[in-house]
């Protein structure tokens, strides 16, 4: 069999503790601590929850994951909530050992896309996720700005020494969505990224479908980059799973991932945006494909179906439709929900992930195998999720 030709729709950056102060304005350093690193702890398991136990059978501590994030001397809720969980993951320090002791430089990506068989990454962040959910910063929206303008810049010097075949994805802040346009160009004129990134959380007065967000989704066709919606569970303004599970975060996570990916779904469709900018691409990430069997079809038909097969106000197309015309589904390589997402919108519209450097990313160098193992799905359409789908939705040249 030919090589599997591979393109990791969703990885992972690990920033260094040092990036605020190298590259964030002077006048907000002294109020932002945030960073991430893997690390052995007697105290900490191999998610970064508290165990203490000996899982790695050396006598050693195992290899624990953790995130922390401090603005103006307030510690981020991530920490106080998850520190609950008693979780163990195997095999984490045969995956990340060396690149944790290295603290996961550019060069380590060029090192294991050429022992794994990934031909391209995009890259996610992993602290910056939750640094611009700080609830002060709706009133602060320049300092919103100034923490996403120190992660792009970061993270296109970053990209720049990865070796051509590692792309970022911008941060973007809709507090102020015509000064993220202007940002998102930068981005893309300067360092070449693929794509911008967005919780599905609310932040601010603005929410994705209201028209004062239109001059960044513009820009967006007009540069031909997508929108990541990227959850990460935990973060301070996360009202819906604190106040519907609190307490409770073996399920805070799944929630936030799963809700927060077809919350912004129903929004990008329902609210009109994709009506509106039909050259607009969106990819929802790291909540499995399953999920868009039940949604689209749900979005239509409501409450109990007794609107299925009327026409939606402001809509000329069905949910589906829109999904099928400009969103991908990422998913992991094993997830049987791939089989579901194909029956109802086919095989155009799904990319895979690894997930690299996040704990649960660790299979990485076995993704494209577990991906053509997986049953009841065509080689055809592996194909397709490994290669050809991610092109349609990442402006990448293929070198050959």
């Amino acid at each position: 069999m030919d090589r599997l030709k591979f393109i990791d729709a969703d990885s992972h950056v690990m920033e260094p503790e040092d990036l605020w102060n190298n590259y964030l304005e002077e006048k907000y350093r002294h109020r932002v601590k945030a960073f991430t690193d893997y690390k052995r702890d007697p105290g900490i398991g191999e998610t970064g929850m508290a165990s203490g136990k000996d899982t790695a059978g050396d006598g050693q501590a195992p290899l624990g994951f953790g995130i922390e994030v401090t603005i103006d001397d307030v510690t981020m809720p991530f920490n106080k909530d998850f520190a609950k969980m008693r979780v163990e993951m195997p095999g984490l320090g045969d995956s990340y050992e060396q690149l944790a002791e290295q603290q996961f430089p550019p060069t380590a990506y060029q090192q294991i896309m050429q022992n794994s068989g990934i031909d391209y990454m995009v890259v996610y962040p992993t602290v910056a996720l939750y640094t611009g959910h700080a609830p002060q910063m709706d009133k602060e929206p320049e300092f919103a700005q100034a923490m996403r303008r120190a992660y792009n810049t970061w993270l296109g010097d970053f990209t720049r020494d990865a070796g051509g075949r590692v792309f970022g994805a911008a941060g973007v802040d809709l507090r102020d969505p015509a000064a993220s346009a202007i940002e998102v160009r930068r981005t893309v004129e300067e360092y070449g990224f693929k794509a911008i990134h967005l919780q599905p959380t609310p932040v601010g007065d603005h929410r994705l479908y209201d028209e004062i967000c239109d001059p960044l989704w513009s820009e967006l066709e007009d540069l031909d980059i997508p929108v990541g919606i990227h959850p990460g569970a935990g973060n301070a303004m996360d009202v819906m799973i604190y106040h519907y599970l609190p307490n409770l975060p073996t399920a805070q996570g799944t929630v936030a991932f799963a809700m927060g990916n077809m919350l912004a779904c129903a929004g990008f469709i329902m609210g009109g945006v994709l009506e509106r900018h039909p050259k607009l691409r969106v990819t929802y990430l790291e909540a499995g494909a399953g999920w868009t069997a039940y949604w689209l079809e749900r979005l239509a038909s409501s409450v109990n179906g007794g609107f299925r097969g009327l026409e939606i106000p402001g809509l000329t197309m069905h949910p589906i439709e829109y999904f099928q015309r400009q969103c991908f589904i990422s998913s992991e390589q094993d997830d049987p929900g791939i089989k579901q997402a194909i029956e109802v919108i086919g095989d155009d519209n799904i990319v895979t992930a690894t997930d690299f450097c996040h704990p649960e990313g660790r299979r990485y160098g076995q993704a494209a195998e577990m991906l053509m193992d997986l049953p009841g799905v065509s080689v055809e359409s592996k194909r397709k999720i490994m290669w050809d789908n991610a092109l349609k939705l990442y402006p990448i040249k293929p070198a050959n």
